[in-house]
């Protein structure tokens, strides 16, 4: 599943590649196009506006391959002489001479004709070559050769060679461009493809792997209250008082389930973000204060020593039932895991702008190993040892959540055989 949509996101990046540097190829061509065609339109209009004021110099016969044109005549123009054709034409459509430039071969000349054609400027493309073409009718006195003659039009012709060269080298440098684009797109998506996928791809298989546990929980309990209820059928003379111990058993784990949905639903919430932190000024301290003393008492039925030390007045901006759960599920956890004779510290006192609360105990320990899957949902160091505690395995992904809701942040340091601290810290405001 994960290849092919790492698949369809490679393509969808490198078509969206493909069209932009092509729109983009495309622009910076005819744009360059344009600019330089209009270059060349408003030369050729400003030359054919000076030919059309001064008198058209002396035409080259044909068969002349020098300038009889005078030197004046050739000072005045000498600035034309390389980059345009003069081609003059008479009122019968024959060429009668041409100036300027280099020589046209004679049997290109048809290409040219205008004659019964609108004046104005033109593409004409000869034998692979591409001129730019800006005709004027205008009869006109010409010397041609010794004789004086009159002209019907005459066309000035660019030779479009330089700028095609430049559009051609750029086409060129487009085209490469994009195929080199393409390569580097396809390379480059697959790679970011790959990480962007990562955490998809670890956020399912936790997924699939809290629906796997999950199931597993709730079948536990089902099943033991499902086998306890089938035993009550065997023996329906049986007073409650028989069958106490095994009422007593459905009890329990109907309870346990009852607790597990409810883990549940809170994670479930949290995650869509429907369970809203009501945040108001709160004294912290009291908090703390107050659930200590409730697990004192279960502390000494245990005979482990609790001992505190609460700060006060430690006022913070928190959700208080939030932050009541967020103590229980510590100090459950220390408690449980605490062996007889063990003892769990309790501290909060201020710490700069934050609060901090540490729960220390010296009970089993957490391998380093498992540390940093301690807030994973169903997580557990010894699912054997825990199965003989209450528990749901949800109870630190839950105080996770608490913590980061209320922009906190928490802590474990833990060494087997010796205890475990979480160390949680609140900002004040």
């Amino acid at each position: 599943m994960f290849r092919k949509t790492r698949i369809r996101l490679v393509t969808l990046n490198v078509i969206v590649v493909f069209l932009l540097l092509n729109l983009l190829g495309g622009a910076v061509y005819y744009t360059m196009k344009y600019r330089l065609y209009s270059q060349v339109d408003r030369e050729l209009e400003k030359v054919s506006q000076r030919l059309t004021v001064d008198p058209l110099p002396r035409l080259q016969r044909m068969d002349d391959e020098s300038f009889p044109y005078n030197r004046m005549e050739r000072k005045k123009y000498i600035d034309l002489e390389r980059r345009y054709t003069l081609l003059v034409w008479d009122s019968f459509g024959q060429v009668m001479g041409t100036a300027f430039g280099d020589r046209l071969e004679p049997e290109d000349f048809p290409e040219f004709l205008h004659i019964d054609k609108p004046d104005g400027t033109e593409t004409v493309s000869i034998r692979g070559q591409m001129y730019r073409v800006q005709t004027v009718t205008v009869p006109k006195k010409v010397v041609v050769g010794d004789r004086v003659q009159i002209a019907y039009q005459f066309q000035l012709i660019y030779n479009l060679a330089p700028e095609q060269n430049m559009l051609s080298s750029l086409l060129y440098v487009v085209v490469i461009g994009g195929a080199v684009s393409v390569v580097i797109a396809i390379v480059a998506g697959w790679f970011l493809a790959r990480r962007a996928l990562i955490p998809i791809q670890v956020s399912w298989e936790k997924q699939q792997q809290f629906i796997a546990d999950a199931s597993h929980e709730l079948r536990t309990p089902l099943t033991a209250i499902m086998v306890n209820l089938e035993r009550l059928f065997r023996h329906p003379d049986h007073t409650i008082e028989q069958e106490s111990e095994k009422i007593m058993i459905g009890m329990q784990e109907a309870k346990r389930l009852s607790k597990l949905v409810a883990d549940l639903l809170t994670l479930a919430r949290s995650d869509s973000n429907e369970l809203q932190i009501m945040s108001k000024r709160i004294r912290l301290d009291e908090v703390v204060q107050k659930c200590t003393q409730v697990f004192t008492q279960l502390a000494i039925v245990k005979e482990i020593s609790l001992e505190t030390n609460i700060e006060g007045p430690l006022e913070i901006a928190g959700d208080e039932e939030r932050l009541h759960q967020l103590l229980v599920i510590l100090l459950d956890n220390a408690l449980k895991y605490t062996n007889k004779g063990g003892s769990i510290y309790v501290s909060c006192k201020k710490d700069g702008n934050r609060v901090a609360i540490l729960v220390k105990d010296s009970g089993i320990g957490i391998s380093k190993e498992n540390i940093p899957y301690l807030f994973d949902r169903f997580f557990r160091v010894d699912k054997m040892r825990s199965r003989s505690t209450e528990g749901t395995g949800l109870g630190l992904s839950i105080a996770k959540w608490i913590v980061d809701a209320h922009h906190g942040k928490i802590h474990v340091s833990s060494e087997e055989g010796i205890g475990t601290s979480f160390l949680v810290t609140l900002p004040v405001k």
